[in-house]
């Protein structure tokens, strides 16, 4: 029963650092690609943007064409499948008798759990990496459009970088 709460809480850590990389990538491509929302936000996200729902990011970078498909359907896949656990997981499935340890019986969650955190720390990691090879400040100095390009293009690109 324990390893099933463990499993799911280091889903929740690891799709909330998703959440603040992926919102945090998304509000500096938005001030690189659009002067005038740069020139608004003064180049510093407001901490009401880490409320926005990660779907509706993807969303609109998918309304803009701004994001691969094959990334969009990763992306909307993990925010389905950690909704599935955090909020219907319960509603769906049930959840064991408290003096059940037999870990069949939490077989199911831990493997979803698992799931989610390998998925989201692997897509963090890969932003991660992109941002620190193509927007790295050193990077900016240096040339400063292809940066402007790099960051432009990261959600087309990111999900086939090596």
């Amino acid at each position: 029963m324990e390893q099933a709460y463990a499993a799911i809480g280091r889903a929740v850590i690891a799709m909330q650092m998703f959440e603040v990389a992926f919102v945090s990538i998304h509000e500096g491509f938005k001030m690189i690609t659009d002067p005038a929302y740069l020139q608004a936000t003064g180049g510093m996200i407001e901490e009401g943007r880490y409320k926005i729902v990660t779907a509706n990011v993807v969303k609109v970078l998918s309304q803009r064409g701004q994001i691969a498909a094959d990334l969009e359907d990763r992306l909307n896949t993990l925010i389905e499948r950690r909704n599935e656990l955090i909020h219907r997981w319960f509603l769906r499935n049930g959840w064991p008798a408290n003096d059940d340890n037999d870990p069949a019986s939490y077989a199911d969650v831990i493997g979803l759990a698992q799931w989610v955190r390998a998925e989201a720390d692997a897509i963090t990691h890969m932003m991660a990496g992109y941002m620190l090879t193509y927007a790295h400040p050193d990077q900016h100095e240096k040339n400063p459009e292809a940066v402007k390009k790099a960051v432009t293009e990261m959600f087309h690109r990111v999900h086939v970088q090596k």
